[in-house]
């Protein structure tokens, strides 16, 4: 049989090679998956990825990288898959690219910030702002679909992909910092009903749930987060109050 055309080369505890590893999977698309540790800079993932940095997919001899420009190319790759991320309509799935951008400029920096800020104030400062946003992603769920059950109605898809990975590790944030989001899917009074509701969908997604790891193992990874003493580009610019990578 020959191999697949695809190769993702991803990192097991990697929450940005998972937003691309789940939309292989959801897609139903062939691919081999390469595990390699980005702090080596292994040659075969600088050969797919000058930055050296995960997800990095090889197709044909040339390579696609950077976790959200994946999701795209994967939807214009396959476009005859059952399975899509983005919506037919072109307002809808601008609508899709314009959460998924503010996702990726709000709740995944103060994720970190909240792990790796050594003061209290600054860290309740980023539970706050968390929560903040938090409310601002519900509403937007709400108001596009009040039943959901993911962020834009029936179906599952790219803003889903591109916050779901946070989402889990938010049992981080709860371990080291006591951060929790308030409700849950049993109380629909709570201010964050339709996002507990969406998260209990997100996590019976055959695609998401196959991407998962071992929490005690993963939890053992983020310590270096929690102690500030990461060594990722991503440690980095929240060190420099810079954007992420």
């Amino acid at each position: 049989m020959a191999a697949p055309a695809i190769k993702l080369y991803c990192s097991w505890f990697c929450p940005f090679a998972q937003r691309t590893w789940i939309a292989l999977l959801h897609k139903n698309v062939p691919f081999q998956y390469v595990e390699v540790d980005p702090y080596a800079k292994p040659p075969e993932l600088m050969a797919a990825n000058p930055r050296g940095l995960v997800p990095a997919l090889q197709t044909g001899g040339r390579n696609v990288y950077e976790s959200i420009v994946t999701l795209e190319y994967l939807e214009d790759a396959f476009p005859d898959k059952k399975a899509h991320l983005l919506p037919t309509d072109a307002v809808d799935r601008a609508t899709a690219r314009i959460w998924g951008d503010y996702c990726q400029k709000t709740i995944i920096p103060i994720f970190y910030r909240m792990l790796q800020k050594r003061e209290e104030a600054e860290r309740e400062e980023a539970r706050q702002d968390m929560l903040e946003h938090l409310r601002v992603i519900t509403k937007a769920m709400g108001d596009m679909s009040a039943e959901g059950p993911f962020f834009m109605g029936k179906e599952f898809g790219f803003v889903d992909i591109i916050l779901s990975p946070w989402v889990e590790r938010f049992y981080i944030l709860k371990h080291f910092r006591g951060f929790q989001v308030p409700g849950s899917v049993s109380d629909k009074d709570s201010e964050f009903y339709r996002f507990h509701n969406w998260w209990q969908a997100v996590r019976a997604v055959p695609a998401f749930c196959n991407t998962l790891c071992d929490r005690e193992k993963l939890l053992a990874t983020y310590q270096r987060y929690a102690d500030d003493v990461a060594t990722s580009k991503v440690a980095e610019a929240i060190r420099r109050g810079r954007a992420l990578p």
